[in-house]
């Protein structure tokens, strides 16, 4: 990870200035529903930005450490004005109004051990009514009492971003795909890909045995409906996309002979099958929001000589199977790459390869046509390949030689930061400010605005003070307060709101990391 980890000290600080031409919405139409009465929460309004380039440290909360998964990290997403954070305990969110406790919406609520989560989803915006809402899947094994057989069970939840509470929710059972043999060897399984048609709420999870070899059916993808709460299962598939109740995937036995298959989401019945045959290790990219589904695999090449495989980025449009292909400029590969694309839920997708045993590569797509808009790899002796973290409305968030970056998503050209401003006084009187990569001191003397004379950021103003247990009877592993980071790092969620990430910490046994909740100032 090439983001930079620095000490949580101050409260408040830019990633970046703002660039010219993106003011501040007043439009309710824009985003901003301050003036509408039915828009929640109305106290304190909060200005948007389409998109933030900007952000201000508003809050911060400390994980607990997953009992029995202590190498677990917490995937993160905003939702709206919400920072959510999934695990294998649950959900956690905070507003980006920084005054409001934490919610936590537990995984199970049994307390006897019949109900195990083996893994958790990340969180996934989703609409549903026409409102936000937070999308999340958990893998559970059922113990077997009496005379009910063990199982295992994926769990869809849609929770509501301003409290946590479930909207709705679908258990879909998953033993009768995986077999017996799996399910009573008692051993974890887990998730691999997850997905989320964000107008619809529809859901779609990769399913991963303990052991591919003794599964009877490798890798499934279980669906889930929000409206109807029931859900369908599809053996030897592998989801890479839902839209529209179809979804994409690579369907196969095994990795070299895996396909490109549509299937309706309701039913899980194949509607096409057999399309790009001959790849190699065709598998999803991870892209979610986007019109087309992306997958990337391999096809070998008998004219490089030395067995090599030539990888191609495959767009589907998930309404006709229609297939676009972008070939990597990487030019031969000993390997697969792990491709993983993000759209920016507007016109574009970036997807990056982890350099793994190859050079690294950069692809920008126009997600109207599923064609190649830009892209380099790592031999451009000009540029390097960024870290991508995040995309938002035409905007690419990402860490480059230890500094977080601005792209534009269209064009992949660096949108430059400007001068460094003072930070708006709305919440708090920060110490300093500074542009990407800087390491900033706060200003000796500075007075913050509740009164107190200490540079390190006010109190929170939920929970504890003290940082070790929550207060008012929270559950156990509840998220505790935390200080907001000095150095704001590159935001791994976005929306017109604010963005998250998670800061992981190092040599710790009690925290799984701090969620580091931003406020968009710009």
């Amino acid at each position: 990870m090439l983001r930079p980890l620095v000490a949580i000290t101050a409260a408040a600080v830019l990633l970046t200035g703002c660039s010219g031409g993106d003011d501040k919405k007043s439009d309710p139409a824009s985003g901003d529903k301050g003036n509408n009465p039915a828009a929640t929460p109305t106290t304190p309004e909060l200005a948007t930005f389409d998109p933030p380039k900007a952000f201000q440290a508003v809050a911060a909360s400390a994980l607990a450490e997953e009992k029995g998964h202590s190498t677990a990290e917490p995937e993160v997403a905003m939702v709206g004005m919400t920072a959510v954070a999934n695990s294998y305990s649950g959900a956690v969110g905070q507003s980006v109004t920084g005054t409001q406790k934490p919610w936590q919406t537990l995984a199970t609520e049994t307390t006897d051990g019949s109900v195990v989560i083996n893994d958790a989803s990340r969180p996934i915006a989703v609409q549903l009514d026409g409102k936000p809402a937070v999308a999340v899947a958990y893998y559970q094994r059922v113990k077997g009492t009496g005379t009910q057989k063990p199982g295992v069970s994926v769990l869809f939840r849609w929770l509501d971003p301003a409290d946590g509470k479930p909207l709705s929710e679908a258990t879909v059972d998953a033993t009768a795909l995986l077999g017996d043999d799996e399910v009573n060897s008692g051993l974890p399984g887990g998730l691999t890909d997850f997905f989320a048609d964000p107008a619809t709420g529809r859901l779609a999870v990769g399913v991963a045995p303990a052991s591919l070899i003794g599964a009877k059916s490798g890798i499934i993808t279980v669906t889930g409906d929000p409206v109807t709460k029931k859900g369908a299962g599809v053996p030897f598939m592998r989801p890479a996309g839902i839209s529209k109740g179809v979804v994409v995937g690579a369907q196969g036995e095994d990795n070299t002979r895996r396909t490109l298959a549509l299937v309706d989401a309701a039913t899980g019945r194949v509607t096409k099958s057999g399309l790009l045959p001959g790849l190699w290790g065709l598998g999803s990219t991870g892209s979610v929001g986007g019109k087309y589904a992306y997958l990337y695999g391999q096809k070998y090449d008998p004219k490089l000589g030395d067995g090599e495989y030539v990888g191609s980025v495959y767009a589907v449009d998930p309404a006709t199977g229609t297939v676009v292909q972008t070939k990597s400029a990487v030019k031969k590969t000993s390997f697969l790459l792990d491709y993983t694309c993000v759209a920016d839920r507007q016109k574009s997708v970036v997807c990056t390869a982890d350099p793994g045993y190859d050079e690294a590569e950069i692809i920008g797509f126009d997600d109207t046509t599923g064609k190649k808009a830009w892209g380099y790899t790592a031999a451009n002796a000009a540029r390097a390949v960024p870290e991508v973290t995040a995309a938002f409305h035409g905007v690419v968030y990402a860490t480059s030689e230890h500094k977080t970056v601005l792209m534009d998503a269209l064009t992949g050209k660096d949108i430059p930061a400007p001068t460094p401003t003072a930070t708006p006084t709305d919440s708090a009187t920060p110490g300093t400010s500074s542009t990407p990569g800087e390491n900033p001191t706060p200003t000796d003397g500075s007075t913050p605005t509740d009164g107190s004379t200490s540079t390190d950021g006010p109190t929170p103003t939920y929970g504890s003070t003290d940082g070790t247990t929550p207060s008012g009877g929270e559950t156990p592993g509840a998220p505790v307060p935390a200080q907001p980071d000095l150095e704001l790092q590159s935001p791994a969620g976005v929306s017109e709101y604010g963005g998250v990430y998670l800061h992981k910490l190092d040599l710790s046994d009690e925290s799984s990391g701090i969620l580091q909740v931003l406020k968009a100032v710009g």
